[in-house]
């Protein structure tokens, strides 16, 4: 195994992330080169998206590939420094560029990339005498909608079969209950109300598509009637961590920012930019005055600051008490958050 194989592995690459670390892309390969040991050597990482990375270490005196440091029985104080030098920039590399491959299965990799999306959700691990089985949560009331977890094929009713497969279970309507479960990879559910769940492999043997509408479908029937989208504008609350942006500098200047669109937020909506730990309270009351621009490949919404306010104004305590337990991604406010809020415009 590689010296570099203990960090890379397991671990999916961001594209953003890569593109602000300083990266630079050229035919679908993303490349970035650091110099250390006072500029003698350069660490090289090449990765391929989603989750092919390699490196080097480059001997920047002698123009060629540095290979002591990788023979195990190279000893002293010199390539002892620069092993530990090289690991602390595929350690920063890595914290700052990848997410952990959450499950075992690459399908459901692939859906819980969907589901932070799209949602901005992850799975959570609620039982601890079952550490492995994971949950997907609405945000606004934490209820699930999904529960991933591995079973044996029989356990699904198959027999013919053999070995674990990894699974997920949602919630669908009843009607839809017998069509459903003539589709391959649907099963009834695991551990769970036949009436109203499914168990789905994730073995590709359903289509991503179809497989993240069901979760989708799921999300919504399980969320609350006080979160249901009016015709006229909403209330959102969208959290921001001020260890990784600096949005204030932006807002404070030019008084708008652009901002990555979100699902189901459109022109006139209301933004509250929630600062999370340390600061934990709402900072910024903003308009949603353009939706859906394209940039980049990327889709954008513009907001324009209504007003800042002090972090004592607005704090998760008081959100709290409003009906607002937590903001781990976009979400409606409670009613009596809201009216809150539009007091202070």
């Amino acid at each position: 195994m590689l010296f570099e194989d203990s960090f890379f592995k397991d671990k999916i690459w961001q594209k953003d992330r890569l593109l602000a670390y300083g990266f630079e892309e050229e035919n679908g390969v993303w490349r970035f080169c650091q110099p250390f040991m006072d500029g003698h050597f350069e660490a090289r990482i090449r990765v391929e998206l989603p989750n092919q990375a390699s490196a080097q270490i480059w001997d920047l005196d002698m123009d060629e590939e540095y290979h002591a440091f990788r023979i195990q029985r190279a000893v002293g104080a010199f390539v002892g420094e620069v092993r530990e030098r090289y690991a602390e920039i595929l350690h920063h590399l890595v914290q700052h560029c990848t997410e952990e491959e959450t499950f075992q299965s690459a399908q459901g990799n692939r859906l819980v990339r969907y589901v932070k999306e799209q949602f901005q959700e992850v799975p959570d691990y609620p039982f601890t005498k079952a550490p492995d089985i994971a949950t997907l949560r609405h945000a606004t009331n934490q209820k699930w909608y999904g529960l991933v977890t591995q079973v044996p094929w029989t356990a699904l009713g198959v027999a013919d079969k053999a070995g674990i497969v990894e699974i997920i279970n949602v919630k669908v309507e009843a009607g839809q209950m017998k069509n459903l479960l003539s589709t391959a990879g649907i099963y009834p559910a695991y551990h769970m109300s036949k009436k109203t769940w499914v168990s789905i492999s994730l073995d590709g043997s359903l289509a991503d598509e179809v497989l993240f509408a069901l979760v989708s479908k799921s999300r919504d029937l399980v969320a609350p009637k006080a979160t249901q989208l009016s015709s006229g504008p909403c209330c959102w609350l969208i959290p921001a961590n001020p260890k990784l942006y600096d949005i204030d500098t932006e807002l404070r200047s030019k008084g708008e920012i652009l901002w990555s669109q979100k699902p189901k937020i459109k022109a006139g909506d209301m933004v509250c930019i929630y600062m999370t730990a340390p600061i934990q309270a709402i900072r910024y009351l903003c308009r949603v005055t353009k939706a859906n621009i394209a940039e980049s490949d990327r889709q954008y919404m513009q907001l324009e600051v209504l007003k800042e306010l002090a972090d004592s104004d607005f704090p998760l305590s008081q959100m709290k008490r409003l009906g607002v337990k937590a903001v781990r991604g976009p979400r409606l406010a409670t009613p009596e958050c809201r009216q809150a809020l539009e007091t202070l415009l």
